[in-house]
């Protein structure tokens, strides 16, 4: 299915970011449902908007939907972190490759050394909350330095799949998340681009454990 927008295209934005978020930080629980009515007096917006972000966030794989429960948000299971993490490492180190051959070039992206330093304020400050959302940027603008649209348009709903992930492995070392992210920004910066490529395949693997006692079994686990 389709990401939609219709002639609500900011307040769809708008309620789509609201519900992701409150999936993201637990208000939302899995199974909790997520109905229309309740979530447009919420939001304060018509039932439309929230009609359409909840297709979006279906698309996305943050909710799910049935006949008999309406929506509802998606319960993690270990198949599909496994599934998620398949895919980033394969993915992000070629984005972390390509964005070290654009430095080589002379392509430097800002974003992604703002990111770098917002990463290390965080864990400076030891906020958990501004430090998943800084680790998330940090991934976000490696593949934007990557500067290739389709990964970009590819990369959307799993990195914000990573980011839900990111929020229900808070008890991972902080500290050793910012040296691996330092790592990977110290070889793109500096054009190393086979560098670049292993040192993120070695930490996005490097999370797949963590992320897995972090969800929910499967049924027939």
């Amino acid at each position: 299915m389709a990401r939609t927008s219709g002639g609500s295209a900011p307040l769809t934005e708008a309620a789509e970011s609201a519900i992701r978020e409150g999936i993201i930080s637990g208000r939302y629980p899995p199974g909790a449902r997520l109905r229309e009515r309740e979530l447009s007096e919420e939001l304060g917006v018509s039932r439309l908007p929230v009609r359409e972000a909840l297709r979006n966030l279906r698309h996305d794989g943050f909710i799910m939907t049935s006949a008999h429960r309406g929506a509802t948000v998606r319960t993690m299971s270990t198949t599909g972190v496994d599934e998620l993490f398949d895919l980033r490492v394969r993915l992000e180190p070629f984005a972390a490759e390509r964005a070290a051959h654009r430095y080589s070039e002379g392509h430097a992206h800002p974003g992604l050394e703002e990111a770098m330093e917002a990463t290390a304020h965080a864990t400076e400050t030891g906020s958990l909350e501004h430090i998943m959302t800084a680790n998330a940027h940090f991934h976000a603008q490696v593949v934007e330095a990557a500067g290739h649209e389709l990964l970009s348009e590819l990369m959307v709903p799993i990195l914000s799949r990573s980011r839900w992930l990111f929020a229900m492995t808070a008890f991972r070392d902080p500290h050793l998340e910012f040296q691996a992210h330092h790592e990977i920004y110290a070889a793109v910066s500096t054009g190393n681009d086979r560098l670049a490529r292993l040192t993120m395949a070695a930490h996005i693997e490097a999370g797949r454990g963590p992320s897995l006692q972090a969800v929910s079994p499967d049924p027939e686990d």
